[in-house]
Parts: C-alpha cells; sequence; structure tokens
C-alpha cells in the first residue's frame, strides 16, 4: 500500500498540487467552499430534526439534499486529490483516520435521516409533527461527527 501511495506521491498531478503557485490552494478553497456547504446545510437540517425551529415545515429541506450531494462531490474529489499529494503521511495519521470515519458516519446518517425524516416530511408537516426520537438521536450524532470531522482536518496540518 505504502508503495502505491509514494507512486501517487511522485506523479505529475502531486508535484503539481505541492509545488505550483495555484494547486494548492485552489483545491483547498474547493474543499473549503464543499465543506461548508455539505456540513452548513446537514447541520441544519439535524437542528430542525432536533425541534429547532420547529415552526419550519421538513419539506423544504428535501430540496437541499441534491445541493448536499454536489457538495458532497466537491469535497470528495478535492479531498481525494489533496490525499494524493501527500498519501503516504496521511495514510499513517490516525488524526486522518478518525477524520475519515467521522465523515463516513456523518454520511450514513445523513442517509437514514433523509429517507426516514425526510421521506415522511408531508405527514410531519400535515401533523405539525416533530420528528422521532431515534431521528433527534442520529440528529445529534450527525452534529457531533461533522463536529469531528472538521476539528481532526485541522489537527492533521499540525501532525
Amino acid at each position: 500500500m505504502i508503495s502505491f501511495l509514494e507512486t501517487l506521491q511522485n506523479s505529475e498531478f502531486s508535484q503539481w498540487v505541492l509545488v505550483s503557485v495555484w494547486g494548492y490552494p485552489i483545491l483547498l478553497t474547493l474543499h473549503s467552499i464543499g465543506l461548508a456547504l455539505l456540513v452548513g446545510l446537514l447541520i441544519i437540517i439535524d437542528l430542525r430534526v432536533l425541534g429547532v425551529p420547529r415552526m419550519l415545515p421538513f419539506m423544504p429541506f428535501n430540496r437541499l439534499m441534491a445541493l448536499i450531494w454536489g457538495a458532497f462531490a466537491v469535497n470528495l474529489s478535492s479531498g481525494v486529490a489533496l490525499f494524493v499529494a501527500d498519501g503516504v503521511k496521511f495514510f499513517n495519521s490516525t488524526a486522518f483516520r478518525f477524520k475519515f470515519a467521522s465523515i463516513v458516519i456523518g454520511i450514513v446518517i445523513a442517509v437514514i435521516i433523509k429517507n426516514s425524516v425526510l421521506k415522511d416530511a408531508p405527514r410531519l408537516d400535515a401533523e405539525q409533527g416533530a420528528a422521532p426520537m431515534k431521528a433527534k438521536a442520529f440528529a445529534a450524532v450527525s452534529i457531533l461527527m461533522w463536529i469531528s470531522a472538521i476539528g481532526f482536518g485541522r489537527y492533521m496540518a499540525y501532525e
């Protein structure tokens, strides 16, 4: 695995990212924009599932999912490009592993909330009901996972 990562690190693309004036800043900017959209929108949905603010209907949040998946695609592609540039370091990084695990858990929870609460949005809105307690637990864990992913991502710079 390490030899594969070393080969990626020595590629022309990796060198462009690390050495050029524009490579790393462009990728990091895309990653930051994707992160802001992805995490910001998911936390808004999570807060609504938790009942803050309760008067907002669930239905409009369904439309945000396309934007959320687009932001995830931007984050995934820019994250892979940044990983390729320094894969050996990241592969051996505990912070990277925790960040990656937090992201996977956060995405799984986003799918669960979409397929449960947001799928049931018309009924919940008609009854002005709250999300089920199980969904609220998922939403709370989701917020924790995204905060963890951001924190571990920032910590990676100092490892």
